[in-house]
């Protein structure tokens, strides 16, 4: 055991020697308020170790280029293997099996499509042998069809084939197809289909075939179909088909109503671990997202298997391996994870004791339940990377997210809630600058995107730069945001630019009357979501703002709800019930779209925009553009060359804080 110990120290002290001088020590003599420190991209995103515990990946960043890292677990002495992936977005990473690692990657291109041309960004699966680094690209474009997904893992079976079963888009094997093919041409019509990858040739064949209306697939541990979901247009719910172990045929089983919203009763996700009920995401009794058990024959509830009074079930984490649910996040104020593993669930208990300043959560770990990866969240500095090998029971640092800003506190993040005009509790943060007197505060308000999503107070880039300025930043949870029970997202539906502007407007004026914020330095800033929340403050109460900055916005929603009608009905749907009625609305919908009334803006705004952005498309903020133009409004306007809509690359995210910092200090700065 001693010399285990030994072992496992001198592998990760060299594993954080790796990290922290690759990853650019010529930025240590830079100030904490450098723009370059807080936009460059994470020195290490993600850390997953393989199924034997022999070695760990990573994701790691160097001087702007993304490189997968290979760490050897058992031989000290054995150096790191990386591969460059410099021009490509790194998305994700998952073991298959013990020798290949699946890399999510994706790459913006232009296109010729049904409508025009247009800039889209395709994603595709790499899968890497640790050994030979030579990567294979999982699925390419059908004939005729071009298809910008990578398609879902679903299942590595462990029968030794170094195969993967992947569910994906496809028109192969439906017959004749009518149309060219081009992208976004409705005659095409793919099927989600199920396939089997060999991980070695990258080369794929079909298993199972779906149909226009298939939405999902649950497997088994063995890659096995035994379940395929289907859309019900009559009831915008969900028909689920099944086939028992020993038949080729799916038969109806129940169908899953909808709901108000375009939601369903429950989605279902997987198969419990041992096979017997399918796991599903589902409203509990208080209104908040939970995770429950199905009958697979009746589809009826089962029992719970977590649900919190308070907060929404966000996200869940799914283990391919063993073709189900891992583990449930959560956030209360802090990311938090609930473990459905009980030896998970005993290691992340232990640490959390471990370290009672962070939000503990087990990410990763060896089949043998041995070796575990650590995340813990602060709310005043970067995450931080940990091992812990169980049967030394040592729990060793591995590296901080960002190395630069490990040992700085800069900010610290902390609650502040109000009750808005109708009876509404609004949640929301500020990150406060060090040694900041909290009164008669410049203050930045920062709305998340989304807007169903939800800002939390761990540490982030954004926020902490504004800090490191001198601002203080807010982070309002509106109404219509994630995270806090169907009723309160529910009275966001038709509120964009009405009362869910009104409650970030309301807490600016909370923080004003509370003495802590001055009424004349105050900005609005954001992106998606947060960038039309940003336009909306400077158009639809301009005294309140002496600046706003939109990044990647959007300023005309008729146009977004347009765009959602040409790509997807369940999307046009979803929108139409958040938004309105592109028709029926069409007047309710322009008295807030901040492109049509900017005559009605106030303050000087910035604008800057991806050109790669997918999402938003760069016309969104042309159209603002030229509509403050027209109305002779002060304003700037800033493209990012080579950008999508996440800011996915260091360079660009800096080039955003160092314009929109220039901007933000000349309205409101000393």
């Amino acid at each position: 055991m001693m010399f285990e110990k030994a072992v496992i120290r001198r592998i990760f002290l060299a594993l954080f020697l790796v990290f922290h001088f690759s990853a650019g020590a010529n930025l240590k003599a830079q100030p904490y308020t450098d723009p370059a420190l807080f936009g460059a991209l994470p020195d290490v995103e993600d850390i997953v170790i393989s199924p034997d515990g022999a070695a760990a990946a990573a994701i790691q960043n160097v001087n702007g280029k993304s490189l997968i890292m290979f760490h050897n677990l058992n031989d000290a002495s054995a150096r790191p293997t990386g591969i460059n992936a410099a021009g490509l977005n790194v998305r994700d990473i998952k073991w298959a099996n013990n020798e290949y690692l699946l890399v999510r990657i994706s790459q913006s291109t232009t296109e010729q499509t049904a409508s025009g041309v247009k800039v889209l960004e395709f994603f595709r699966w790499l899968s890497y042998s640790k050994t030979t680094l030579k990567p294979k690209t999982i699925f390419g474009n059908d004939p005729g069809y071009f298809s910008t997904s990578a398609g879902t893992f679903l299942a590595a079976p462990r029968d030794g084939k170094n195969t993967a079963i992947f569910s994906r888009n496809s028109t192969s094997g439906q017959g004749k197809v009518p149309g060219i093919g081009r992208i976004g041409d409705n005659k095409v019509r793919p099927a989600l289909s199920l396939f089997s990858v060999n991980l070695k040739t990258g080369r794929h064949r079909r298993i199972e075939t779906g149909n226009e209306d298939t939405l999902d697939w649950v497997v088994d541990s063995n890659g096995r179909a035994v379940a395929r979901i289907d859309y019900d247009g009559l009831s915008s719910g969900r028909e689920v088909y099944m086939r028992g172990p020993n038949s080729k045929n799916f038969k109806k089983m129940f169908l899953v109503e909808g709901e108000k919203g375009n939601g369903i009763d429950y989605s279902i996700v997987s198969l419990t671990k041992d096979g017997r009920q399918f796991v599903a995401t589902s409203y509990g009794a208080a209104g908040r997202r939970s995770l429950v058990r199905i009958n697979r024959e009746t589809g009826k509830r089962e029992g719970v298997i977590f649900e919190n009074p308070e907060y929404d079930l966000l996200s869940l984490a799914y283990d391919a391996r063993s073709a189900s649910v891992s583990r449930v996040l959560f956030t209360d104020d802090m990311p938090r994870a609930y473990q459905l593993d009980d030896a998970d669930k005993k290691v992340q208990s232990r640490l959390q004791k471990a370290l009672p300043q962070a939000a503990v959560s087990v990410t990763s770990r060896s089949d043998n339940a041995e070796r575990f990866i650590i995340e813990a969240a602060y709310t005043d500095r970067p995450k931080q990377f940990f091992y812990f090998d169980t049967p030394t029971r040592q729990l060793n640092p591995i590296a901080p997210a960002y190395i630069d800003l490990e040992n700085t506190a800069v900010a610290k993040k902390k609650r502040y809630a109000y009750q808005s005009p109708d009876g509404l509790t609004i949640n929301g943060y500020l990150t406060v600058p060090a040694n900041a007197g909290e009164t008669k505060m410049p203050l930045i308000v920062l709305p998340h995107g989304g807007p169903e999503s939800r800002s939390d107070m761990a540490f982030d880039w954004w926020s902490f730069f504004y800090a490191a300025r001198g601002y203080l930043v807010y982070e309002p949870n509106f109404r219509g945001s994630s995270g806090y029970g169907y009723d309160f997202r529910a009275a966001g539906y038709g509120e964009w630019g009405r009362k869910m502007q009104d409650d970030i407007s309301h807490g600016v004026e909370k923080l004003v009357a509370d003495g802590i914020v001055d009424p004349d330095r105050i900005c609005i800033v954001g992106a998606s979501y947060g960038g039309y929340a940003a336009l909306a403050g400077a158009t639809l109460t301009p005294s309140l703002y002496s600046c706003a900055v939109s990044v990647n916005g959007v300023s005309v929603l008729a146009n977004m709800l347009g765009d959602a009608a040409r790509n997807s009905g369940l999307s046009s749907d979803y929108w139409t019930v958040r938004i309105g009625s592109r028709f029926r609305d069409a007047k309710a919908i322009d008295a807030v779209s901040p492109a049509k009334i900017a005559d009605k803006a106030g303050p000087p705004i910035l604008l800057i925009h991806s050109k790669d952005d997918i999402v938003v498309p760069i016309d969104h903020s042309l159209n603002m553009r030229n509509a403050l133009r027209a109305a002779n409004k002060k304003y700037e306007y800033v493209e990012l060359d080579g950008e999508d809509h996440w800011l996915s690359t260091g360079a660009t995210r800096t080039e955003m804080l160092q314009r929109s910092i220039e901007f933000i200090d000349r309205y409101i700065g000393e």
